[in-house]
Order: structure tokens, then C-alpha cells, then sequence
């Protein structure tokens, strides 16, 4: 959420400002949220309460107040002492489709391997299996994107469990019995 942290601290920042704080602290105290429900980014402001003689809950309720609208923000919360910025999905979906969202490399690159689908020879082919494919697919090349080293995988016909009791049952079952399973 590097990108909408980008977008949101000069705003965090200009409301606490209205306060008479320092936002010095935004840039550390500004993460995300630790549970999905709370929202994208989350602010505790239990370290202004001193400074400011106000209940943390009181603090994020005036930060929520004096923020500016933005078009990532979808909403702001005051609960608990957090605030709690979610973002605009539409505005999001827009930054990843322009490739404004890049993975932060570490500097080295990680080598990465990736099975996916691997459909079981035995079983019916289904659209599940289509969706698995895709799926698979758009993770090696997000990863590629990142910079990572990718190796994808997708065993054709894997040798399992499955194709092993086929073979046995072809082997020693007569004709009408493995028609019947």
C-alpha cells in the first residue's frame, strides 16, 4: 500500500498540522492495517494525546474532520483511537492497470517457482481448471514483473497417485471392470 500511503500522508499530515502537531511521526505511524475490516492504511494516534490534552478516539475524529477529500480515499474511520483510510477501488484498479504499482526490490533477486494447475488426468476438465491455469499464469508473470527469478511449473499428465491406479487397474482388472468404474 506503498502507493496509496503516498497519496494520503501529505493529507494526514495537513490535518494534523490544523491541530498544531508536528507530523514528523506520520511517515512511521502511517502502515497498514493490521486487520482487512479496518481499512487499507491505519493511523494510531494514542502519541498525540499528550501533546494535544485529548482522548486518542477525540484526536482521530478531528483528523477525519480536517481531512480533504481525495479521489483514492473511499472512506476514513475514527474507531478506537485509529484512523482508518480506505482505498477507492476504482482509483487503485486504475494505478495497477497504468503499472504505477511496481514491486520494491530488495536488491537481490528471488528465485521463485511456481506449479500451478497440473489437472488430474483422470478427472473431468471444467472451467475450475481453466480459472487455475489463469491464475497460475498471472502469478508468474507478476513476478516476472517484480524482477523475480520465476520458474513455472505445470505438469501435463502428472505421474500420480491417479495415473498409477489407473495403470495397476488396466493391468489387472479385466475390461468390463474398469469400464464400470
Amino acid at each position: 500500500m506503498k502507493l496509496l500511503k503516498t497519496e494520503i500522508q501529505p493529507l494526514v499530515e495537513a490535518a494534523l498540522g490544523t491541530l498544531g502537531v508536528d507530523a514528523d511521526l506520520v511517515d512511521r505511524m502511517l502502515q497498514p492495517a493490521k486487520e482487512a475490516d479496518q481499512g487499507d492504511l491505519s493511523l494510531p494516534c494514542f502519541p498525540f494525546a499528550k501533546t494535544l490534552g485529548m482522548a486518542p478516539a477525540s484526536i482521530a475524529e478531528a483528523i477525519k474532520n480536517a481531512m480533504d477529500e481525495h479521489v483514492a480515499i473511499r472512506e476514513v474511520n475514527a474507531v478506537n483511537g485509529y484512523l482508518n483510510i480506505r482505498a477507492e477501488p476504482a482509483w487503485l484498479a486504475g494505478r495497477l492497470l497504468n503499472g504505477d504499482v511496481r514491486h520494491e526490490a530488495s536488491g537481490a533477486r528471488r528465485a521463485v517457482l511456481i506449479e500451478h494447475t497440473s489437472a488430474n488426468p483422470n478427472g473431468p476438465f471444467h472451467v475450475g481448471r481453466a480459472r487455475n491455469a489463469i491464475l497460475g499464469d498471472t502469478l508468474v508473470r507478476l513476478h516476472r514483473l517484480w524482477g523475480d527469478d520465476v520458474t513455472a511449473e505445470y505438469y501435463v499428465d502428472d505421474m500420480g497417485k491417479q495415473v498409477a491406479v489407473l495403470a495397476w487397474a488396466l493391468e489387472n482388472m479385466s475390461g468390463k471392470e474398469v469400464e464400470s468404474l
